[in-house]
């Protein structure tokens, strides 16, 4: 694709044969001696990119092959180059540098990993090693690594070096030598990166020459770092970086103080350094309080990271973009020098795993801005609110079980990235103001604490949320109520979920908020809302009736255990506009709190419904009602049986006449289970219907299913209907595709006679069924699963002779080979895959005759034994399958060994899963060609 992508850049340009042949003819992908491979497709491509991409990419050749990126650290890196460059579009720097990174991923100069990064589980992102190499091609000018495993010569024009030591650094020579003649050739450097071990002696020269040093990273364990930041020059450094740093003396103060043009500072220790922590000198030694240097002389300062030094105590901060502290397990405080200015400045604020941070003044004295009017001169209470932290756009707090936060969150409408958790008072939340926001269980208190809580405006800054798209609550036991007063500013919101929150919005709780709702239902703000969902939550059908009154376009209605819900109406025409606020006895207007009721305009908007395990649940109105959902596509009724009993009415007068349920006509796909009549029949409104899928599930009184109306079927899936005996208007379903039986252990027979187009049957566990008429209509039937049906192959071997399975059959699954020796397979010249399954009617291996129908499938790629407990030998001739390229032999504890003759040499794959030991260990040792062999423990 990233061929193709360049090539049609190139050729597109002008659409001429001409023009084609000079792209053809050019040179220029040659250069740099990339002949070879893949080179000269990656050097269009890299050639098409802007320049400043360019620069981004090519620079990162400095690093290790694989190493892990932060998005923030690349982009603080380019951004101390001057790669990122200012814009007219009014956006930061760092979101400029974003963009940049997210182009380069896009276009496949860098992988994004989603796994977790160390312990904090963030997004990295890496080169691969063919970029990589490629990137090192390309830049070796000006971009070089000095590896001790490689001793690589380095250009004297190189500007941004990183030398990579390991213990081979202290015992070889010619490393050593090559170190020191690269030390003395660059003069230029603009950057460097030392990662390993190192002597600082050896780099004291190379740290007085680099007079336009812009950034140092020092991942490596010396004597002294604050000896060499002694000898750099400080008039160009923009990024320093200290890690793994074991040795701090007492002058760092004075040394990071000469950085008057710094813009990132990061110190810290590596979570696989080999040096212990004791090691340490005291940065500033009062009584047994360890207390990093002010940053106070460090005017341009934006960025300041710690991690993983854990003998802090304490940190005084300046005005800053970005504060990050992770891993400070003695961190106490945090002050602030000056606190207007960091409250302004502030855009990317992480605190993570300083369980002893109690302190830190911007959350403990953002609550008295509005008592301090020498910060904020003039405003009143409320708009000091707005004025608390207005750029911050990323809020990290995890693990900080001593840190007493401010409830009110976000604190402006920036928020990019919200995730608090482990705080005390708060619930855990993760998400952004814009996107998303997941509310459950703080993780370390749970649900310890029995004291309700109410999800309101002094918790969440609700008019800060405008933007948010989907709101979920999860297992939040203890919450009782969310104020509707408060969701009226969520006018953006689309999809609410709310799950095992049993208290919520529950009869017994808090019932003075019905006065609220009464008072302000007619300002609620759900008007774009599409999708909600609830489950396993207490809100009964007072809540949810006046909710969805105001879902004007709800799309999606999903109610999972719900037991409370008992009636279930629809409302009628005069009531669709009732005054809420009118009178006092609104509240109990709608009835029972059992009673749900959905507004009328829902039936022209909605398009899903799903109702699950709400035993209790009946609705309440005549057959039409239901049936007059204009947009409804898929319905959903599981394990609600009193429900489905009142949608379905008699056809006559008769107890025992047929039940018929009238349904939506735009319905496409029906799911139920637990029907608990004998009979049913689905017509639909005009005799006019869509339903392409029905389901019909765990419905043992069920005795007669009914499909004349079902024209356009196309799945039709039918389990465990312990006493269905007939399946009726099967000469209906022309365009049935897929048909799925089982457990029907009643079922006699299958009329498929006007099934033509029927691709995929399976029929299994129906014990009484013996005849499947019109088999011999099955033309299209390209997958065939028949087991547990012993009545199947008796009827399939009276049909030898007159019928054989169509040749378009592709995948066979059975558990009774029989059915391979009979006529009815011998033309099945296309199939490719034999599914062998409980083979218990057979001995401990295949006769003769199975073996021969076996080697008969020429064609058969994939073969496999499941369950097959009795079988004791594979089939002697299995490497005589000569298209066979997958095997796969699970829970088949018997067979202790392959065949004496092995494999079919097309073999690529071969699957041993809970085997016998002896049958593992054989294939252990196959080590043949392309086959790969795949067993568990």
């Amino acid at each position: 694709p990233l061929a193709a992508e360049t090539a049609g850049a190139l050729l597109r340009q002008h659409l001429t044969s001409e023009h084609w042949s000079n792209i053809l003819k050019n040179e220029d992908w040659k250069s740099l001696h990339l002949t070879r491979g893949i080179m000269p497709t990656l050097k269009l491509c890299y050639d098409q990119l802007p320049y400043h991409l360019q620069q981004c990419f090519s620079y990162c050749a400095i690093f290790p092959c694989n190493y892990r990126f932060l998005a923030e650290e690349i982009v603080r890196i380019w951004i101390s180059q001057g790669f990122v460059k200012c814009s007219h579009s009014g956006m930061r720097l760092d979101e400029i540098g974003r963009l940049y990174l997210t182009n380069l991923v896009n276009l496949g100069f860098f992988q994004q990993i989603e796994e977790g990064y160390s312990s904090n589980n963030q997004t990295t992102y890496v080169m691969c090693a063919l970029m990589h190499d490629f990137a090192r091609v390309i830049s070796r000018a000006e971009c070089a690594t000095l590896d001790a495993l490689q001793c690589n010569e380095i250009s004297s024009t190189v500007l941004h070096l990183s030398i990579v030591t390991g213990r081979v650094y202290w015992y070889d020579e010619k490393f050593q030598e090559i170190l020191r003649n690269t030390l003395k050739k660059v003069k230029n450097l603009r950057s460097l990166v030392l990662i390993g071990q190192y002597d600082s002696q050896l780099f004291q020269q190379v740290f007085e020459k680099a007079h336009n040093l812009r950034l140092l990273q020092v991942s490596a364990t010396a004597g002294s770092h604050s000896f060499l930041c002694g000898l750099v020059n400080p008039t160009h450094l923009r990024y320093l970086n200290l890690q793994d740093a074991h040795v701090w003396p007492e002058d760092l103060p004075q040394v990071l103080s000469k950085f008057l043009h710094l813009q990132v500072l990061e110190v810290g220790l590596c979570h696989d350094t080999s040096f212990t922590l004791e090691r340490m000198v005291n940065l500033e030694d009062c009584g047994e309080r360890l207390i990093f240097p002010s940053l106070e002389r460090l005017p341009f300062l934006t960025t300041f990271k710690l991690s993983n030094l854990r003998k802090i105590r304490e940190v005084s901060v300046p005005s800053l973009q970005e504060l990050i502290l992770v891993e400070m397990p003695e961190l106490e405080r945090c002050t602030c020098t000056s606190l207007g200015d960091l409250n302004s400045s502030l855009r990317v604020l992480e605190i993570r795993s300083c369980p002893a941070l109690k302190v830190f003044d911007l959350f403990e004295k953002g609550h008295n801005f509005a008592e301090q009017p020498s910060l904020f001169e003039g405003h009143n209470y409320g708009t000091e609110w707005k004025l608390w932290l207005p750029g911050l756009r990323v809020l990290t707090v995890i693990n900080c079980p001593h840190l007493l936060m401010p409830c009110l969150l976000p604190h402006s409408t920036n928020v990019s990235r919200l995730h608090i958790d482990g705080v005390p008072t708060l619930l855990k939340m993760e998400g952004s103001s814009t996107e998303k926001l997941e509310i459950s269980p703080n993780s370390r208190s749970g649900e310890n604490s029995g004291e309700t809580l109410r999800l309101d405006g002094k918790i969440l800054s609700f008019h800060n949320w405008g933007d948010l798209k989907s709101l979920s609550i999860s297992f939040c036991g203890n919450l009782t109520s969310i104020s509707f007063r408060s969701l009226n500013q969520l006018f953006s919101l689309r999809d609410l979920r709310i799950v095992g929150c049993r208290k919520l919005f529950s009869s017994d709780v808090r019932p003075e908020l019905t006065d609220e709702y009464a008072i302000g239902a007619y300002r609620f703000g759900l008007r774009c809302l599409r999708s909600l969902y609830i489950s396993s939550s207490g809100i009964t059908g007072k809540w949810l009736s006046l909710m969805l009154q105001h879902a004007q376009i709800l799309k999606e209605l999903c109610l999972n255990d719900c037991p409370q819900f008992t009636q279930l109406q629809i409302e009628e025409e005069e009531n669709s506009q009732p005054n809420f606020i009118s009178a006092p006895e609104t509240s109990s207007s709608w009835g029972p709190d059992g009673l749900l009721c959905i507004p009328l305009n829902l039936t022209s908007s909605l398009e899903k419904i799903a109702i699950s395990r709400s035993p209790y649940l009946r609705f309440y109105g005549n057959k039409e009602d239901f049936a007059g959902f204009t947009s409804l596509q898929e319905l959903i009724i599981r394990c609600c049986p009193g429900l489905l009993s009142s949608l379905v009415h008699n056809d006559g007068n008769d107890v025992q006449a047929n039940r018929i349920w009238l349904l939506p006509q735009p319905l496409g796909q029906v799911v139920i289970s637990h029907y608990d009549h004998k009979t049913l029949s689905l017509c639909f409104m005009g005799n006019l219907t869509c339903l392409k899928k029905l389901e019909v599930l765990e419905s043992p009184g069920l005795e007669s299913l009914q499909l004349h109306s079902c024209t356009l079927l196309e799945d039709l899936r039918i389990r465990e209907c312990k006493q269905l005996a007939t399946v009726k208007g099967m000469q209906s379903l022309v365009n049935l595709m897929n048909l799925e039986v089982q457990e029907n252990p009643s079922l006699v027979s299958l009329q498929l006679h006007s099934c033509r187009s029927l691709e995929d049957l399976r029929i299994e566990k129906c014990e009484s069924l013996i005849a499947l008429e019109g088999l011999q209509s099955l033309v299209n039937l390209r997958n065939l699963a028949l087991l547990n049906s012993p009545g199947l192959p008796p009827y399939f071997e009276r049909l030898s002779g007159h019928y054989e399975l169509g040749p378009r059959l592709e995948s066979l699954h059975i558990d009774d080979l029989s059915l391979l020796t009979m006529s009815l397979c011998n033309g099945l010249t296309c199939l490719q895959c034999l599914r062998l399954e409980k083979l218990e009617q057979g001995g401990t291996r295949l006769t003769d005759e199975q073996e021969r129908a076996l080697l008969l499938l020429r064609s058969l790629q994939n073969l496999e034994f499941l369950d097959c407990f009795n079988l004791v030998h594979l089939p002697v001739r299995l490497h005589s399958l000569p298209s066979l390229k997958a095997l796969s032999i699970v829970c088949c504890d018997d067979i202790p060994r392959l065949p004496k003759k092995g494999l079919p040499s097309s073999l690529e794959r071969l699957v041993i899963y809970d085997c016998s030991t002896e049958l593992k260990e054989q294939c252990e040792s196959l080590t043949r060609g392309k086959l790969r062999v795949v067993m568990n423990d």
